[in-house]
Parts: structure tokens; sequence; C-alpha cells
């Protein structure tokens, strides 16, 4: 009921301030639309720009909601002034064949920008915040909840850290239990013959000790068949909670996780799915290797602050496989996890909608996740998304489907329509050196028409980006993001597209050891790309130079491909695999602290906290009180007993001095302190989110875009010569070892022949 009248408050709010917005917009352009055009664009724009400062630009945390609408309106509506001139006026018909095939292919790509962007307006214009909203539970009258952790072959330490976390969540006792659900351990797994089966034999064993020492329950089944769904709905017909709570084994959650939101499914009795934000420690592939990590906002944040929370005002948040609480019963009567896709979570949300459920978003980080540490495992995460939200559209279409509403449908088609960027990608790339090589026509434009119809809309789009999306996407971060997926996802696309029963799921890989910096073996493709981008840009000015007359549609092609150049950068960069050791995610935390050593009581302060140990920031400079592999005890507040470790690493970070500690307990109740006391308060968790969470200029975006690539791709191309002398010097060695042998047999048989003789 709660969820049903804040829905319909805001709706009504919507409607009545986008109607004013409306009418305003209509009595001031109203005198000047017809002859005036460029008086009109003028005016459209001044005032979304003097909107966007009124309300705070990108830094404000707080958005009004009447000027939320204006600038969307306004911006939708500079949007359809362009793409009117773009139909009506630019397509080179009259060019030739060619250059209106090329033409009506780009303003396709760019038609799903803009479709993006509409879409964009209408998701966020006014986002749901539920963390305003508390309900408190009646510890006698909780409902009962299994916790299900879903594994496949990864590392038993990673699980283990997701499980101890698990048991100790607050929550009345005997109301919650924690499952592991083992599909690496199956028996069809552990019979195979060899070292498979063995393998798979020992870390099932390993599950079970863990279950057993922290007092989970560990379940299996006889063979994996339909991946992570068909692992959760075997366990479904073992388990009777109310609730279920799914984390993947790599999402460790907070001690409040259920406290903050099981009260919501005791308010709404209608409420399948309650999600929350998948929030990582780690780095992707693309943050760690362009060192971006600490001082940019995440690449999911976007999804998980902005878009969520808007698809929860219109209804459409959906499951997204991991912190999320579901209701058992719904479950049942939808028949369990959908397999149809490979992309299950979002399949059995439109499933139970379709039964009249609804879901809601609850935008506080409470887990504690990983993210892939290869550029290939990466990849393979996106593919998977991307056809398995294609593969919904195609075989379960939302607008054949019974019970959504018109804007669920709309919601969930734009999300399938948002993963043919690739295709988009691809086009917008590949245009630049058509038009400069070739001289291929694809846009009949003047220098007049750029600047009152084209400049804007661009313009325009960066302005509204920023306000919505500015504390949480620096400008041109996507473009790196879509660039680097481009060429694999596209591949992915069109087989789905031919096939679309075709893909399986696949496991992300987590917790890969990188033993030294390497080039991706995926970066191909992208020296190509490069390489065309920069003769591109040579030919472009070139063209700028020697053709006065074509000037300033070159300036406006050579400035697309300057885009182009800096997001390549970027993308070759993040090719460049960066060495990681370390085998648990550590969590940036400032606290005091104190050593416990050889008598000595050595105050810290924290740097960072794991499941195995933490880093100090030492307060006076190092000496011989601390010694490498010295036994001593971390005291932290809260924490009694302290935690025994060892001193692994010492050394200094610009003006500090730091130290790095191993804990060596083995006991369960050391090992539960260290994971409660690195993810357990979600506090934590919000305050490393917002310090990411600033906006910035799109001066200050280009410029550190420039940097940041510039220096990744030094980095890369470092790295790509010192394999090919290494491989050079390997070849070399293995000719001369070659040539050595082929000496030593042919003396042998020289001798062997002359011994024959001599017999003879």
């Amino acid at each position: 009921m709660m969820r049903h009248v804040a829905t319909v408050t805001n709706g009504a709010l919507f409607l009545v301030a986008a109607s004013v917005s409306l009418l305003l917009i209509g009595a001031i352009l109203l005198p000047t639309i017809g002859p005036l055009p460029d008086i009109e664009q003028g005016t459209v724009f001044g005032l979304l720009v003097a909107l966007y400062n009124v309300d705070g630009g990108c830094r404000s945390k707080r958005k009004r909601p009447m000027i939320r609408i204006a600038i969307s309106v306004l911006t939708i509506l500079l949007t359809c002034r362009y793409l009117d001139w773009r139909l009506s006026d630019t397509l080179p018909f009259g060019f030739g064949i060619a250059n209106v095939v090329l033409g009506v292919i780009l303003v396709l790509a760019e038609l799903h920008g803009i479709g993006s962007a509409i879409m964009g307006q209408i998701v966020n214009v006014l986002p749901l915040d539920r963390t305003q909203k508390h309900v408190t539970l009646d510890a006698t009258r909780c409902p009962t909840v299994d916790i299900l952790i879903p594994t496949y072959n990864e590392d038993p330490e990673i699980v283990e850290t997701t499980v101890i976390a698990a048991t100790q969540i607050d929550y009345p006792s005997g109301k919650v239990r924690v499952y592991i659900l083992d599909d690496g351990g199956t028996d069809a797994k552990c019979a195979m013959p060899g070292l498979a089966g063995h393998v798979a034999t020992q870390r099932a064993k390993k599950l079970r000790d863990i279950a057993r020492k922290f007092g989970a329950y560990y379940m299996t089944r006889p063979e994996n068949v339909h991946a992570k769904a068909g692992n959760i709905n075997h366990a479904l017909g073992r388990i009777r909670g109310e609730l279920i709570l799914i984390l993947d084994c790599d999402h460790v959650p907070t001690r409040d996780f259920l406290v903050r939101t099981v009260g919501f499914f005791k308010v709404d009795p209608k409420l399948f799915l309650l999600q929350t934000p998948h929030n990582f420690v780690t780095p992707d592939p693309i943050e760690r290797n362009l060192a971006t990590f600490d001082v940019m906002p995440a690449e999911n944040e976007l999804f998980y602050n902005v878009m969520q929370p808007g698809l929860d005002f219109w209804g459409a948040a959906f499951f997204c496989g991991s912190a999320a609480i579901l209701r058992r019963h719904v479950l049942d009567e939808i028949g369990g996890i959908s397999g149809k896709s490979i992309t299950e979570d979002a399949e059995t949300t439109v499933k139970a909608m379709g039964h009249g459920y609804r879901t809601a978003f609850y935008n506080r980080p409470m887990v504690s996740g990983l993210q892939p540490e290869t550029f290939s495992g990466f990849i393979l995460q996106r593919m998977r998304w991307a056809q398995g939200m294609m593969q919904i559209f195609v075989l379960d279409n939302v607008w054949f489907k019974s019970g959504l509403t018109f804007m669920q449908r709309l919601m969930f088609t734009n999300f399938a329509f948002y993963w043919l960027f690739p295709i988009a990608r691809a086009i917008l790339l590949l245009m630049p050196p058509l038009f400069l090589f070739f001289g291929f026509n694809v846009a009949a434009t003047t220098p007049r028409q750029l600047l009152v119809y084209a400049i804007p809309y661009y313009v325009a789009a960066l302005v509204n980006s920023q306000y919505f999306y500015g504390r949480v996407r620096w400008p041109l971060i996507s473009q790196v993001y879509e660039t680097a997926q481009t060429v694999f996802l596209s591949v992915a696309l069109f087989s789905v597209l031919r096939r679309p029963r075709a893909p399986k799921f696949k496991v992300t890989p987590k917790g890969e050891m990188l033993n030294k910096d390497f080039i991706s073996r995926l970066s191909w493709p992208f020296y190509w790309l490069f390489a065309l981008a920069c003769l591109s840009l040579s030919v472009g000015v070139w063209r700028i130079m020697t053709q006065p007359q074509l000037r300033w549609a070159l300036i406006f092609v050579v400035f697309w491909v300057v885009l182009d150049v800096l997001s390549l950068l970027g993308v070759l960069g993040a090719l460049a695999e960066r060495r990681q050791t370390r085998t648990m995610p550590r969590i940036s935390c400032k606290g005091p602290a104190w050593l416990h050593s050889n008598g000595n009581l050595i105050e810290v302060t924290l740097r960072d906290l794991s499941r195995g140990g933490a880093g100090l920031i030492l307060h006076a400079p190092i000496d011989d009180k601390l010694e490498l592999g010295e036994a001593v005890q971390l005291l932290i507040p809260g924490l009694p007993n302290g935690l025994p470790a060892v001193v692994r690493h010492r050394g200094a970070n610009g003006k500090s001095n730091i130290a790095g500690i191993q804990y060596t307990s083995d006991l369960a109740a050391d090992a539960r302190a260290a994971v409660n006391h690195a993810f357990g308060d979600s506090e934590l968790l919000v305050r490393n989110a917002a310090s990411r969470h600033r906006g910035v200029s799109i001066a200050y975006a280009f410029g550190f875009l420039f940097i940041i690539g510039l220096r990744g791709t030094a980095r890369h191309f470092h790295i790509l010569v010192r394999e090919i002398l290494s491989w050079l010097q390997v070849s070399r060695q293995s000719r001369a070892l070659l040539a050595s042998t082929r000496q030593l047999e042919k003396t042998r048989h020289q001798e062997a022949t002359g011994s024959t003789i001599a017999a003879g």
C-alpha cells in the first residue's frame, strides 16, 4: 500500500509539473516559431543552460522536480528539432546510391542514441528514494529468510567470506538460514575421471567444511543443468523460507541487510522483489588498468544510482541476480527462476510482473562485491548481459505478454534497445574515415545549419547528461566503455539474432591472479581502429588546409575523430593488464587502531581492511619497533580481544609511512571478527561510495580522459615492446637449441654410419 500511494503521489506531481512546464515553454517559444529558427533554437538552449545553473548543475545532490521536468522537456524539444532537421534536410538524396545508403545507416545509428537519450529523460525524470522510509520489524513476527549463495568454480576463500558475513546478519535467531549452493561439486562433476573429478571433490569438501565451521548448510545436486537458475530452483524444492535473499558468492552482505529491507514485504503483500545496489570494492579492468578507481565514480553507479530509482518510479525496477530479496510463494507461482535466457534475473522479473506482482529498489549499498580482474572476463560478463536482454526481447517479447503496464513494456524494451549500442558505435567509428578518405557525402548540410541545429543539440545533450548523471558518470567515460565493448559485443549480438537459443550461461571469472603486467589477447582489433583514427585525423587536417571550400564540414568531422582518438587512447590503456597478486579484496576504512608488538603499543590509523589482513598508516617513522615477519596483535575499537597477525609489508606512500599485516588465526571467532569489521557496516560503504560521487566540468573531463589515455597507451606499448623482445629472445634461443639438436643428431648419424662401414 505504501508503495502504491507513493507512486500515485509522484505520478500526479509529474503530470501537473509537466503540464505547467510545457505551457510555460510553449508561451515563450510560440512567437518565435516559423521564420526565426535561429532565435528559437537560441531561446530554448539559453533557457536550458539557465535552469541548469539555477539548480546547481552537476554538483548538486538534490534536483528540484519542476526544474528536472523542465530541463527534460527542453532537451527533448531540441532533440526533436535536430531529428526533424536530420531527416528532412540532410539525407544525401541525389548524391548517388552509395551516399544515400551510408547516410541512412548513419541516421539509424544516431536514432539509437537519440532514442536512448529520450528514454533516459523519461526514466529519470522523478526517481524514487525509498531509503527515507523505515519499517520497524517485530522480532516475534519476522518472516523466515533463506539466504542462498550459488557458487560454481570460485575460490572457496571467496565463498567463505560471504558465508561468514551472511551467518552474522542481524536478524532474530532461528528465523534465518544460510545455504551454499555448490554447482561445482555436483554428483556428475565429482564422478568425472582423472584430475577434473578430483578437483571437484576436493573443492566440495572444502565448502562442506566451511558450512560446518560457520553454521551454514551445504547443498549440491546430481548435475549442472540450466546453470545458476537451475541451481537455485533445485534448492527451492528443499527449503521453506518465506523470503529468499540471493547473494552471488563474492557479494559480502552487511549486518543490517535484512533489518533495512524485510519490512517492505510486511507493508506491501504484492511486493515480489526488493533489489539493492551491487556495490563493488574492487575496480573493473578498465578502472584498474587506467588507475581511476579511487578518483572517479564507478561505471555501474549510473545504473544503480540513477536508472534503477527511475525505473522504480514507473514500477519497473528489476532483479539483477544478487543482493535482492524475493518472495518465495511468488517464485513457486511462476515456476521458479526463469531459465529461457541467460539473463535469468530480468526474465524472472518480467514473469512476476505479468502475474500482477510489484518490484522495488532500495538504493543503499549493502554488499561488497568483486569485479572481473581481466578485460576478457569483463567482456564475457557484458556479452552475457547483451545476449540475455536480446534473448528476452526475441524469445519472450514483453509486448505480447499479458499483465504488464504500458510503461513496464516500454522500460524493458528500452533496455533491450540499449544493448544495440555496439553496432551503433561501430558505425560512428567508421563514418569519418569513409568521408575523409573516399569523399562519401553522408549528410548534406551547411555550416549555418550545423550552427543552428547540430551544435545546440550536442551541447544540450552534454548539459543534460551533466545535470542528471554528472555526479556518477563523467563526460566521455561512457564512450570509452562502449568503444571497448564494440567489436566483441557486435559479434555476440549478431550471433544471438541469428540463433536466439544458442547462447549458454557462462560464469564471470572472479578472483583471478595476474602474476605480471601483460597485454590483453583481445587488443588486436583496437590497433587497427586506433591506426585508422590517427590516419583519419592526419588526412582531415591536411584537407582542412588544402580544401577551404569544405573547411567547416571538415572541422566538424575532425572534431568527431578527435573524440574517437580520445576514446581509443583510453581503451588501449585499459588493455594493458596490471599485475594482481592480492588474494582478498580490501575495503577503504579510516579509523584509529593500535598494534601490540613486543610489549609496545604502537598507535596507527586504519587504511583498509580485508578478510585476511589490514593496511595501516603509522604515526611515527618506521624503525626497529616493527620488523617484517614480526608477530603483532591488531587492536580496533569494538574488538575486545584483538586479531593476531604478522607484518608482511612496510614502506612509504607519499608522505605517509605504511604497513601491511596478515591475520594468522584460523579460529572461527577471529574470522568472524575480521569479516565483521571489514564488511559489516553499511555506513562505511555509503561513505566510500559518496566520496567518489562528484561532478566535474566538461573541460576537466576532456583533459582527464586525454591524460589517463595518453599515459595508459604509453604503458600499453611499453609492455607490448617488452613482450615482443621477450618473444624474439625465446624464439632465437629455440632456433639455436633446434639447430644444436639437429647438429648433434647429424653427428651421431655420421658416427653410426662410420661404425657400420668399419664393421663391414
